[in-house]
């Protein structure tokens, strides 16, 4: 039978697959176009970034007791001229649609090492771990796993069916699954 962390690093797999066919085969132009113009919409190049951010966030300094990001260990915020400590997490639409990821190749960069990051915590770490109670904000308490699978795996999801939708508006065919 398939555990929960199993359930959870198939389900990363699958998504980080689908993220890094976007990232290969999207110019900057698609990447940043606003989905059919609507001014509530997010572009593709924010959604990525905002996933990764968010899992390597979790998954270094929540679940593993503060320890520094990908992004800050590689000082990608710099890099990219991109916000240090932020993920995308209230961000006022006007700004979410004007981040522009200026180096898509060092952005890939980023996003292979903390998926890396990720798949590794998941090999190294004993289940009974995961039973420990974490705070995410802003979301409170829950444990370690629920923390895994609530935002890493399914609010991820949720946004690569937004990234789907963005690249049907842009007359592509979908990433997610392919």
């Amino acid at each position: 039978m398939t555990t929960a962390v199993e359930f959870i690093q198939r389900g990363l797999k699958q998504l980080h697959t689908s993220l890094e066919k976007t990232l290969g085969e999207l110019t900057p132009e698609q990447l940043h176009t606003v989905p059919g113009g609507h001014p509530k919409a997010n572009t593709i190049a924010w959604i990525l970034w905002h996933l990764v951010r968010t899992e390597d966030n979790v998954v270094r300094f929540v679940l593993q007791n503060r320890r520094p990001t990908v992004w800050q260990e590689g000082g990608y915020a710099e890099t990219l001229g991109l916000p240090p400590v932020a993920q995308g997490t209230g961000m006022p639409t006007a700004e979410a649609q004007a981040l522009r990821l200026k180096d898509l190749a060092l952005f890939r960069e980023y996003a292979q090492k903390a998926w890396a990051s990720t798949d590794e915590y998941l090999t190294a770490t004993p289940a009974a771990a995961l039973e420990a109670t974490v705070t995410v904000k802003p979301f409170g308490e829950m444990q370690a796993v629920q923390a895994l699978g609530y935002i890493c795996l399914t609010h991820a999801m949720a946004h690569a069916g937004e990234i789907d939708v963005s690249r049907t508006l842009l007359g592509l065919p979908t990433a997610y699954g392919a």
